[in-house]
């Protein structure tokens, strides 16, 4: 059954403090044999988000402090660049706002998006930053800072159709959205009124990367680190059994998951995001010896792309007259 288009959310996150404390908890935290073998890795995994590829440096990954440090230091650039202007929209109530059916030409309720290129770019870089960061934690946490090769497999994820085509636990959510796509019949209305040279075409080139990458990096922290960090607290510290430890690092897991949203704009509500939570968890953890971030990875970041371009095609777009440009323009972000 089609939901209303107000239900549905991008379920992205930036970097923010609570994240960081939480991640120093868990590798300070005096659990398992297994954990305390991680807790040499917290050095590293405190400089890597000090300095960016600084962690993966002093592990001997070069390749690593190249490609995700160097991505950081990219995306950190851009965006202190763009949120200094003063043209930035620091508040979200400044982009986002709620007009009543009775108060809009059209009769219907309509959802008003204002948006500067400024605002654009800073919002794009800092989740990029943010993102790249939680999946560097994800990559030290599980495999303590030893060289791999599997963060560049969970980053091609939500390609890896061969992994999760037979699993209907990735298709339910995907045809979910799409149907809503295919059969939406919501009154609200959803404008965006773009500014300083910002373009519709921007918007719709920028938030596939965006969203794939939000993929990507909250579930290799929320789920690679924070649940099983409480699974194997659960398990080995408090002698939970195993079954009792997976439903309930599940639980814990999906409340840090939705502490870490506010609901602004159009990012998840706390509760919609506890929801979806629950349902990663038990992607991530669908019996006692299995874990699967691949499949849990593929469906958040797909999820979030088709919602973000099912409201993009839905839209309406006002476009401020053209400003001075460079006479050359790359069209894509790397």
């Amino acid at each position: 059954m089609p939901f209303n288009r107000n239900h549905i959310f991008n379920l992205s996150v930036s970097a923010a403090i609570i994240p960081f404390l939480l991640f120093l908890a868990i590798f300070c935290f005096p659990v398992s044999t297994h954990a305390i073998s991680k807790l040499g890795c917290f050095g590293a995994a405190a400089a890597e988000y000090a300095v960016p590829g600084l962690g993966y440096a002093i592990t001997r990954q070069w390749d690593k402090a190249i490609v995700f440090g160097g991505t950081r230091w990219v995306a950190l650039s851009h965006y202190y660049e763009s949120s200094q202007s003063e043209y930035y929209q620091e508040e979200a109530d400044d982009i986002y706002e709620e007009i009543d059916a009775d108060d809009s030409e059209s009769g219907n309720p309509v959802t008003r998006v204002s948006l500067t290129k400024e605002t654009w770019n800073a919002q794009y870089w800092g989740n990029l930053y943010g993102n790249v960061l939680f999946m560097s934690w994800g990559d030290f946490y599980e495999n303590g800072c030893q060289s791999n090769t599997e963060t560049y497999s969970y980053l091609l994820s939500p390609f890896r159709i061969d992994h999760f085509y037979k699993k209907w636990q990735f298709w339910l959510p995907v045809v979910l959205v799409m149907g809503n796509y295919a059969y939406n019949d919501d009154e609200t209305e959803v404008e965006y009124y773009l500014y300083r040279g910002l373009k519709e075409s921007d918007l719709r080139r920028d938030s596939f990367s965006e969203y794939y990458m939000v993929g990507v990096g909250e579930e290799m922290f929320f789920r690679g680190v924070v649940q099983h960090f409480f699974f194997d607290l659960l398990k080995d510290n408090w002698q939970l059994s195993p079954g009792a430890s997976r439903h309930l690092s599940i639980l814990g897991a999906s409340t840090v998951f939705a502490l870490a949203h506010s609901g602004a704009g159009f990012t998840a509500s706390p509760a919609t995001a506890f929801l979806f939570g629950l349902y990663e968890g038990y992607v991530y953890h669908p019996s006692l010896d299995e874990f699967d971030l691949m499949t849990a990875i593929a469906i958040h970041a797909w999820w979030d792309i088709l919602v973000t371009y099912t409201i993009l095609n839905s839209a309406k777009f006002h476009e401020e007259e053209e400003i001075e440009v460079p006479i050359m323009k790359i069209g894509f972000r790397f």
